[in-house]
């Protein structure tokens, strides 16, 4: 039976839009570099995220955006500092992020089930709750990765939010759009999941281990609750 669901937020709850591109946009005109931003972007991702994964100890994500972009600079052969170009994307972060249209009506509905709710993110403190505020939610419990230390999908991400609620695995289920931080991730420790696809790209991925159910609407998780 679910007694609880811990939700991912970028993505999930609140939509990113085209920030992140903008964002990047903005960094390369300020240097005058001519890269494309949407392809200088996704590089960026990836190597952020493959730093973050490889890295031997906590560093917040500020300081792992700074990081990856100074090595991307290095990529490109970019003479720039990366401490000050990265500006645009850290503003980017907070400030114009809208919330999903299904999102107020799912919690709504959870609240009437008597369905106990959180939200557990790979991100600093200061955007997230600065993006709850922005958009009006508001949750008696929101984990970070700035406040545990740690980032998905590594075990301790999820067992930390376990712990500190008091939650039982087997109650809860994990709702997030990233397979491997959000299926793979809790999967991995034994807790259900459920794997949000809203563009319908992913239906098709034969994924291991599977999430236990893939939904295109925060709407269709009423059902399974």
């Amino acid at each position: 039976m679910v007694r609880h669901i811990i939700f991912d937020c970028f993505g999930t709850l609140i939509s990113t839009g085209s920030g992140s591109v903008d964002a990047t946009a903005r960094i390369l005109a300020d240097i005058g570099a001519e890269q494309d931003p949407k392809a200088f972007y996704k590089e960026w991702k990836t190597l952020k995220k493959q730093m973050m994964a490889e890295a031997d100890r906590f560093r917040d994500e500020k300081t792992w955006f700074v990081l990856s972009l100074a090595e991307m600079f290095r990529r490109h052969d970019i003479t720039a500092d990366a401490e000050t170009a990265v500006q645009p994307m850290l503003d980017s972060l907070c400030g114009g992020r809208k919330v999903f249209d299904d999102v107020k009506e799912m919690l709504a509905a959870l609240d009437e089930r008597g369905i106990g709710y959180a939200v557990g993110s790979t991100t600093d403190d200061a955007p997230l709750f600065c993006c709850l505020k922005e958009n009006g939610l508001s949750f008696d419990r929101v984990f970070t990765s700035e406040g545990m230390r740690t980032y998905k999908p590594e075990p301790a991400f999820y067992e930390i939010i376990l712990r500190e609620t008091g939650w039982h695995k087997a109650d809860c289920l994990f709702v997030g759009d990233s397979y491997t931080d959000d299926v793979f991730g809790p999967k991995r420790i034994g807790m259900k999941a459920v794997l949000l696809d809203r563009e319908g790209k992913q239906a098709e991925q034969a994924f291991d281990p599977a999430p236990d159910h893939v939904i295109r609407s925060l709407t269709e998780l009423i059902s399974l609750v």
